[in-house]
């Protein structure tokens, strides 16, 4: 075997077996996906959104968080604008009306510091953090607040979706969202959870008062407090069905720097906390969650890079004979003769890897109560993003190896 059918031959194994495991983990903890309904029990509660020039979106953020199914006297709203430059300040007073919502001012600190500013202006016994770009579902509250029924989950995190996808870009990042709800309730079931995303994560506020408050995490701070929340063994669970929406990057610009903050902030972080890494007293987290992503990483970069060399490699050698024997389109041949058809094991197990994929995105679809049509987003996403992942984490890869700056 070459080494490139070794290393392919190594990431579908993996992939089958990471599969495999994933819907083992379920069928033994099927009666744990919804771990709770929705909670008669109302604490007080507060919202922090931390906004810079948000001046689009910050309204429509707001009002999804005011028409939240949770008591009013109970839920409290902080918009901290950090240093906006532009209309985000005057747009956000505007909703002072409602009792529920203040709104405050500071100096440019970063996304960290503005969610420090609102833990200092709430004694609620919960809080919230809900980024300036995202809206909520009405319920998403009420449903992610019955898990603190049980004393020992501290931390709650929703299932974020994107909002309105258009673009190519965006329908690929649906599917991406989609099975990541998969994903983290698996990782859920294995008390494995690694980030708190900004979209509507809630908080004991005792994990503020007993491990800090929010740190830069390499602008990344989601990853870094769901990070040293894991070193205190503290439980952070998922609410699948709570779920909220997200404008995601339609350029691909764009997207390339909000994934390079995210993977060049997970290697970061990773590497401060790298005591987690096969440690016995962290578990699944230690001994599958963590090394399983770090293989998929490696294994998604290797195939790729294979796949360039032999694509170029093929190329090459094509044109080369070209040039000597010419070329006539009346040559080619569009035939298709089935009999030659390519059956060997790697074919097999690819298409069996491929039915998994599929059935794990239907399964996050599930989780995740959404209703509108998938298939067409599917097919882009099986042709695109292997290419896109790839591009993500080297160009991260490459600016932790020159020590570039995190930016966001």
């Amino acid at each position: 075997m070459t080494a490139g059918s070794i290393i392919i031959y190594f990431s579908i194994l993996l992939s089958l077996y990471s599969g495999i495991f994933f819907f083992l983990v379920l069928f033994d903890k099927k009666s744990e996906i919804y771990r709770s309904k929705i909670t008669k029990n109302y604490p007080k509660v507060c919202i922090i959104v931390p906004c810079f020039n948000e001046e689009l979106t910050i309204v429509k953020t707001a009002h999804s968080l005011m028409e939240l199914d949770y008591p009013k006297d109970k839920l409290e709203i902080l918009i901290i604008d950090d240093g906006s430059l532009d209309n985000t300040l005057e747009r956000a007073r505007s909703l002072e009306e409602d009792s529920r919502v203040r709104v405050f001012h500071k100096k440019n600190g970063g996304k960290h510091t503005a969610l420090n500013y609102g833990l200092e202006k709430t004694e609620a016994e919960f809080i919230g953090c809900l980024d300036a770009d995202s809206f909520v579902a009405p319920d998403a509250l009420r449903l992610a607040m019955a898990y603190f029924e049980n004393p020992k989950n501290m931390a709650v995190i929703s299932s974020v979706k994107i909002y309105n996808p258009r673009s190519i870009l965006q329908k690929i990042q649906r599917i991406e969202f989609i099975l990541g709800v998969f994903l983290r309730k698996i990782f859920d079931l294995l008390s494995s959870i690694t980030v708190t995303p900004g979209p509507f994560s809630i908080f004991r506020k005792k994990v503020f008062t007993e491990l800090g408050p929010y740190r830069k995490g390499h602008n990344t701070e989601d990853l870094e407090i769901a990070l040293r929340m894991q070193t205190s063994q503290y439980t952070i669970v998922n609410a699948p069905d709570a779920c909220v929406y997200t404008i995601s990057p339609s350029s691909f610009l764009k997207l390339l720097k909000q994934r390079k903050r995210w993977y060049h902030g997970f290697i970061r972080n990773l590497w401060d906390y790298r005591k987690l890494i096969l440690n016995k007293k962290y578990g699944d987290l230690a001994y599958f969650a963590i090394p399983v992503t770090i293989l998929s990483v490696f294994f998604s970069i290797a195939v790729n890079l294979y796949a360039i060399l032999w694509i170029s490699q093929k190329a090459f050698q094509k044109i080369s004979i070209l040039r000597v024997t010419g070329f006539s389109f009346r040559e080619v041949s569009l035939d298709i003769d089935w009999f030659f058809i390519n059956t060997n094991a790697f074919m097999l197990l690819s298409i069996l890897l491929l039915g998994i994929g599929i059935m794990i995105i239907f399964l996050g679809k599930k989780m995740s109560v959404e209703k509108n049509g998938i298939w067409s987003g599917i097919i882009l996403f099986l042709i695109f993003y292997s290419a896109l992942y790839f591009i993500w984490w080297t160009a991260a890869i490459m600016e932790v190896i020159f020590n570039k700056k995190n930016r966001w």
